[in-house]
């Protein structure tokens, strides 16, 4: 009895024990936040932009979440009832971000709870203050099956929700934005609460899906909001494979060939009449073998082989070419498919830059370290698996690293450093060279880097330097930029080895090494040292450089800063100018200073520290600051010579704490732009006049039918190869109320070339018998109609099923297409002649863009002039309105206006003359000259300082009528930058 009493009692005892488990077996909660880091991104100044927080359990154990608090005061947690988080579960918290001021901010959220397992309740938080704002509602437009050579508009619509003024800036990105362009001719601001309407147009030069990317400018320093952009060029039942040949990496001088396959997969014959090479801007394509077919016909299902090649002379990736198939419907004109050619010269696709390494000057008794860089090009891994370095004069090159195997993946890079020492006494000219050797599977390719120094002996280095640098008290999560200024304050050049964050500095401290220069009297070197700590308490670091003196070469300088989660701060923590050139006067920028805290915050000091004068701050501090309240604080800066520069704001508060904002620039001296054109030879030019057929246009008629002689001047002189057709304004037929137009659509011609019905050759060219008389008869194009809408005559002239078709599928008359009349390699120019106002249906942005896109968006190859109704008609008495649209055109693309009422016809066509067929006379600068009086001009490399003119409206060099540059010659224009 007695053995079984022990025995309940050692099961009891066992019971228990087994409920007590050590800590260490206990049921653990699990905090976790998505994101691990709240990033903002841009926000407008003045709003607010709301992101969620997902907290979650990932342990067995329930916790509980009693609060949340920002270390910052522009960014909020809504007060929220506090919950219980079980093992999984999850929950969403919302988290604000209201910028006061422009500028980047980082700090921290704390979130109160009782997780256990050591799990972070803080989550970084990061954003960035920014003015303006655009809206993109669309994500995607699909621009479906779209013929070569047409161009098809779809709309993106902008709209500026802020109350202040926003730029809108886009462009098109991507590996087929040539095909894809948008908003030709917009303003380049939305006005507040401004929603506007963005031509998209696509127009395919290649078979195959095509993709790019929309991106609108959302703000400053934002990242674009995208819409994807995608269509397919087609060309019927044709198929053509490869769209796009790719030779990869060719030895140099080596020819490659690769085969192109075209098939008729319909049931129709199609035209065909070979290949040509259409593009070869580096001479190096060439088309071996286009096999002739029979009657040039390819039957339903049959084949043709192409065979193309490459011939590389010179190592690097060459331009790309284009091989265009002449295979099209039979009874159309339009463009044939092209094939894309792309290759590079040389015997390896791992690339090693820069080609030529320089340390320039270097100190003796010194040293002096530069990267080069291995850039894996292949497709597959690669692995280094030598270098060698050779010394040929001078001094010492030798490798920062071993020289062992690395891999380098694909798309990767490999940085070899590499070190010079000046040999001792040896003044003259160091040479080297590195040899990289690549090996992918079995092959093996060497490129090689040349590497120049030159020892130089330098007087000892006076500086001066602080000895500390002190961020003060700066809150969790935020980063305070400040500089360490390296300055030589002797009076002859020293040299700087380098200047970088030492080893073992705390990783809350940042920066990136300033490699080896040379300091002439009193120039300076900045170190930009970033300081973010990730927790509250002291962190220190260490800067160092490496000067020529024997003694005090090796300058150190002890940095030092707080995490702190108080309830005063500064935002942004680094007021960042960016680059300001030395001409262009002071940037300013605000940031403030906020007392979040339950009580007054005293200010009893704010002191600008800088090396020298390029920063200057005001605001209405020192001062007390209530709870709850804010001080405005401007910066300026004003750099007086090129490099970087960097100042501190210490901001003290009564109870001794100090609080740092770092002010950061970068100088840069007055440069000069060239902007360097080829004039190119109009050879073929295709001219479309567009003639009001309406009631009061007959004398009108009647003058430029007159005058042919005087619009062909310029033709004649540059024996251009043209094409004229004429259409008129009227889209649909007005029969009866007035005279009958002729025709045959009674004045409807709804883009068709006039005479719909043949009765007169539609299509003018030199080989045209009497075409001054086809060309009177084709302009007398009637007086019946009332409805003038020349735009949109033009878009229809020019634009499916008329363009390339020789019949209009849509009318009863044959033959009244205009196949035959546009040439995709001619150049475009329209002629408006109208005493009335256009009445189409798009705003003119939509015509410029699918005019530009029609023409490859090369504004060169497009003209838009307008003889219509002028602005002051008291000076045309008989035009009825003015021709405000048609001449906004003609202002957008190059073109000439004139007054509908001109005394004399031929001295205007002659001007449109030169419009249409002569040379290229305006030239657009790519930058703002800061002086247009220090313009200089060269033609093929002489200087030319007469004959032209700046046009400050359209930022571009105009000649003269008769001073216009020679097809074919080179034009440079040089000028000072100017500001932004």
């Amino acid at each position: 009895m007695r053995g079984l009493r022990w025995l309940v009692l050692a099961l009891v005892v066992a019971a228990a024990t087994a409920c007590e488990r050590p800590t260490s077996q206990q049921a653990r909660t699990g905090f976790a936040a998505r994101p691990e880091l709240l990033e903002f991104g841009a926000a407008a100044v003045g709003r607010t932009k709301t992101m969620t927080l997902r907290l979650a359990n990932q342990g067995r154990a329930s916790y509980r979440v009693e609060g949340a608090r920002s270390s910052l005061p522009n960014v909020q947690v809504p007060a929220f009832e506090p919950f219980t988080l079980t093992a999984g579960a999850e929950h969403e918290i919302e988290v604000r971000f209201s910028p006061d001021v422009e500028g980047a901010v980082q700090g921290q959220l704390e979130l109160f709870t009782d997780a256990s397992g050591g799990a972070a309740t803080q989550v970084p938080v990061s954003g960035r203050g920014v003015k303006a704002l655009v809206e993109v509602p669309e994500s995607a437009l699909d621009f479906g099956n779209v013929n070569l050579g047409l161009v098809e508009m779809r709309e993106v619509t902008v709209r500026n929700p802020s109350d202040v003024e926003s730029p809108l800036v886009l462009s098109v990105e991507g590996a087929d934005a040539d095909q894809f362009s948008a908003g030709a001719g917009l303003p380049s601001t939305l006005a507040p609460h401004e929603t506007r309407k963005v031509p998209v147009a696509f127009s395919p030069v290649r078979l195959g899906n095509a993709e790019a990317a929309l991106h609108v400018a959302i703000c400053d320093g934002c990242e674009p909001a995208v819409v994807t952009l995608k269509g397919m060029g087609v060309a019927g039942a044709l198929e053509v494979t490869p769209l796009r040949v790719d030779f990869g990496r060719v030895a140099v001088g080596a020819t490659a060939e690769e085969r192109i396959t075209v098939r008729n997969l319909g049931s129709e014959p199609l035209s065909y009449k070979g290949a040509s090479l259409l593009e070869d801007p580096s001479g190096v394509f060439k088309v071996v073998s286009a096999p002739a077919l029979p009657n040039d016909v390819l039957a339903p299902g049959a084949v043709v082989e192409l065979r193309v090649a490459f011939t590389p002379a010179a190592a690097g990736r060459v331009k790309d070419g284009r091989v265009e198939v002449s295979v099209r419907k039979q009874k159309t004109t339009s463009p044939g498919p092209k094939v894309t050619l792309t290759g590079e010269g040389g015997a390896s696709c791992v690339e090693v830059t820069p080609a030529h390494l320089s340390f320039g000057p270097v100190a003796f008794g010194m040293t002096a370290t530069r990267d080069v860089t291995v850039h894996n090009r292949c497709r597959e891994e690669t692995t280094v698996t030598g270098l060698h370095l050779t010394t040929q004069a001078g001094g010492y090159f030798t490798l920062a690293q071993p020289p062992s195997s690395h891999p380098v993946a694909p798309g990767g890079t490999l940085k070899v450093g590499i070190t010079f020492s000046p040999r001792a006494g040896v003044g003259s000219a160091s040479s080297g060279q590195l040899a990289v050797t690549s090996t992918q599977r079995s092959s093996t390719s060497t490129d090689g880097v040349t590497l120049s120094g030159e020892g130089r002996a330098f007087a000892p280095c006076e500086y001066a330097l602080p000895s500390v640098l002190d961020f003060g008290q700066v809150p969790v999560g935020s980063e305070v930029a400040l500089g360490v200024t390296l300055r030589n304050t002797g009076s002859e050049a020293c040299f700087l080895s380098a200047l970088q964050l030492a080893s073992g500095s705390d990783p809350a401290f940042r920066a990136a090494t300033l490699p080896n220069s040379v300091l002439e009297p009193g120039k300076k070197m900045t170190l930009v040292v970033r300081f973010q700590p990730p927790t509250d308490g002291e962190f220190q670091g260490l800067a160092e450089g490496w000067v020529s003196h024997p003694t005090r070469g090796h300058p150190l300088v002890n940095l030092v800063g707080r995490g702190v989660q108080g309830c005063f701060s500064v935002q942004p923590t680094t007021v960042d100018f960016g680059i300001n050139r030395l001409v262009c006067g002071p940037r300013t920028r605000e940031f403030m200073a906020y007392n979040d805290c339950p009580g007054d915050v005293k200010v009893s000091g704010m002191k600008l520290e800088q090396p020298g004068h390029e920063f200057a701050v005001s605001g209405a501090l020192p001062a007390t600051i209530p709870a709850g309240g804010r001080v405005k604080l401007t910066a300026k800066y004003a750099p007086v010579e090129e490099g970087e520069d960097a100042a501190t704001v210490r901001f003290t508060l009564k109870d001794g704490g100090v609080y740092n904002a770092g002010l950061v620039g970068r100088g840069l001296s007055k440069t000069d732009q060239t902007d360097r054109f080829v004039q190119q030879a109009e050879a073929r030019v295709d001219v479309l006049f567009v003639v009001d057929n309406s009631g009061s246009m007959m004398e009108e008629q009647q003058s430029l039918g007159e005058n042919f002689a005087a619009f062909l001047s310029a033709a004649t002189a540059a024996q251009v190869d043209y094409r004229i057709g004429v259409t008129t304004t009227g889209l649909d037929p007005s029969p009866g109320g007035w005279s009958e137009c002729p025709g045959g659509a009674q004045g409807g011609e709804n883009g068709r070339l006039f005479p719909v019905d043949g009765s007169s050759p539609r299509i003018i060219t030199p080989e045209t018998p009497n075409a001054g008389g086809v060309f009177a008869t084709n302009t007398h194009v009637g007086v019946c109609h009332w409805n003038e809408q020349g735009l949109d005559a033009t878009y229809r002239a020019l634009s499916d099923p008329l363009l390339y078709d020789l019949d209009d599928p849509r009318t009863p008359q044959s033959s009244d297409g205009n196949g035959g009349f546009l040439r995709e390699e001619a150049k475009l120019a329209i002629i408006v002649l109208s005493d009335e106002e256009d009445f189409s249906s798009q705003p003119v942005s939509f015509y410029e863009t699918y005019l530009l896109a029609l023409k490859g968006n090369d504004p060169s190859k497009v003209s838009f002039n307008a003889v219509v109704g002028p602005e002051d008609l008291t000076t045309c008495t008989t035009s009825s309105s003015s021709g405000s649209r048609y001449m906004e055109l003609a202002r957008k693309l190059n073109g000439v206006v004139d007054s509908i009422c001109t005394p004399n016809w031929a001295t205007s066509l002659e001007k449109l003359s030169e419009s249409a067929f002569g040379p290229n006379r305006a030239f657009p600068l790519s930058e703002l000259p800061a002086d247009p009086g220090a313009i200089a001009v060269q033609v093929d490399g002489v200087p030319v300082t007469d004959g032209w003119s700046y046009d400050a409206r359209a930022n571009a060099i105009v000649f003269d009528r008769l001073r216009a540059p020679a097809p074919g010659s080179v034009v440079e224009v040089t000028y000072p930058l100017g500001c932004p």
